[in-house]
């Protein structure tokens, strides 16, 4: 019998060495799944609350990264820094537009609503000629 075997003659270490392979296995297989998540969520396929990291990560580096590349990658266009900002004014002026007119909209409103009541005044007031000329006669 040699060192390693113990009174049945069966080696000790086989156990140890058995559990290890299962637990690497594990592990592996985790990390595996760890990882696969952490993609999804950078890529905000998947959202985790606490791998916000991730997603930062991904953003740094698309910054450095060929925008052909990116394009093929997401299918999502990169603009230029001039495109941007014309893109940038072009929004500020449909906003700026978007609130005169939604002033003129609640203007009109206003002046409809001015008007509907002064109707419903004149409705009232001529109910009650009616029926003052109803008394008379």
């Amino acid at each position: 019998m040699g060192s390693d075997d113990d009174a049945n003659g069966k080696r000790k270490g086989r156990k140890v060495w058995l559990f290890v392979k299962n637990a690497t296995m594990a592990l592996t297989i985790f990390t595996f799944f760890v990882t696969v998540i952490l993609v999804l969520d950078a890529y905000k396929f998947v959202s985790i609350r606490h791998a916000k990291f991730a997603r930062k990560k991904v953003l740094t580096t698309l910054q450095y990264m060929d925008p052909v590349l990116i394009e093929s990658h997401t299918g999502m266009k990169v603009l230029t820094s001039e495109e941007y900002e014309k893109l940038s004014k072009d929004l500020e002026v449909a906003r700026f537009k978007i609130r005169e007119m939604n002033n003129q909209v609640q203007q009109k409103y206003s002046e409809v609503l001015k008007t509907s009541m002064e109707i419903q005044s004149m409705k009232k007031d001529i109910e009650q000629l009616k029926e003052f000329i109803d008394e008379k006669k």
